[in-house]
């Protein structure tokens, strides 16, 4: 007696309607939920829009980030146990001079993943930053606990220097937590170039005047 009604089913135009609605609503649903994904569950990208988080200077006491909506912003955020690792892109930034009224740029260290005590690495940060002409009055600030990783959805940034540019709107230009070749270097020093009314590249003249003392 089932046979007849299966095959009965499987010819009549009803089945195939439904089945085919069936398959378009679950379609539909997977695709809902795909673009419905919390801001937590995808990574930090180009076109995302940054707030001011809190996180500690270097003396450990509360900072909120600065510049965020303000100026257009260099922030690099390295992990002390590869601090080499883009080398390069901070030796060809730092051959350019940008308009301190638009421009800021700032480095806020990531102690979560590093198995060095946090007060023994704000030390050396304070007695590096009075070593360098240039540097001596560079903000830097510490995160302890991992914050910016969370707030910003960056994902892990362990044994990697990431680099930031945000643009005065907030919105960021370029993220990447990891060496960064002679395209992307290119790239970022153009991204911070078009977005501010001047910049120079400053002559190896007006470089020595940054070196440090003997």
């Amino acid at each position: 007696m089932l046979l007849p009604l299966f095959r009965m089913l499987f010819n009549s135009d009803q089945f195939f309607k439904g089945l085919f609605l069936l398959l378009f609503m679950t379609l539909f649903l997977f695709e809902s939920k795909a673009q419905s994904k919390s801001p937590a569950d995808r990574l930090l990208q180009r076109g995302d829009t940054l707030s001011p988080i809190e996180l500690r200077d270097l003396k450990n006491k509360p900072f909120i980030t600065p510049g965020i909506g303000e100026k257009v912003l260099l922030i690099f955020y390295p992990d002390p146990d590869n601090p080499h690792q883009n080398d390069y892109f901070v030796e060809q930034s730092k051959q350019w001079k940008f308009p301190l009224d638009e421009f800021l740029a700032y480095g806020i260290v990531n102690l979560k993943d590093t198995p060095y005590p946090n007060p023994v690495i704000r030390f050396m940060l304070r007695m590096l930053r009075k070593r360098s002409k240039r540097e001596a009055n560079a903000l830097v600030l510490t995160d302890p606990k991992g914050t910016l990783q969370k707030e910003w959805n960056t994902g892990d940034c362990n044994n990697a220097i990431t680099i930031l540019v945000v643009d005065k709107t907030g919105e960021v230009l370029f993220f990447k937590a990891g060496k960064l070749d002679e395209e992307e270097t290119s790239f970022v020093i153009k991204e911070i170039c078009d977005h501010l009314t001047t910049s120079h590249k400053m002559t190896p003249e007006e470089m020595k005047e940054f070196e440090l003392d003997e």
